[in-house]
């Protein structure tokens, strides 16, 4: 059985130290169909915005990986395997992991969704 169905990591990453990975949804959704894509084919390809996975769950096992997990993290990525800002409730996600720890957080976006003014603050 899984730890942790909505991380993964940490994983090395050359610009950002130890990245632990943060599913905000579920495998490959999103709003392309990158042929380069190292998840691969997009298995739904969408602009809707929602609450694919409860924020309660996410903080809850982000919470609990800070707890038990000896390994340094030098970051907390909103990846994964699809379009983080997708999301609906990202902003909620950011600000609650922000309320529980100090390590930074990052969101890995394709930029897609940047022309919609709430996607822009749910990010500041």
């Amino acid at each position: 059985m899984k730890k942790y169905h909505h991380l993964y990591g940490p994983v090395p990453s050359r610009r950002l130290g130890r990245s632990l990975g943060i599913d905000l949804v579920p495998h490959k959704i999103c709003t392309y169909d990158c042929i380069y894509c190292q998840i691969g084919k997009t298995t739904e390809k969408t602009l809707a915005r929602k609450a694919y996975v409860p924020v309660n769950e996410i903080l809850e096992e982000v919470g609990r990986f800070l707890q038990e997990e000896t390994s340094s993290t030098d970051v907390l990525s909103l990846a994964g395997s699809g379009e983080p800002t997708l999301h609906s409730q990202i902003r909620s996600v950011i600000e609650g992991i922000k309320a529980i720890t100090s390590i930074p957080v990052a969101v890995i976006t394709n930029g897609s969704l940047l022309y919609e003014e709430e996607v822009r603050q749910d990010l500041l």
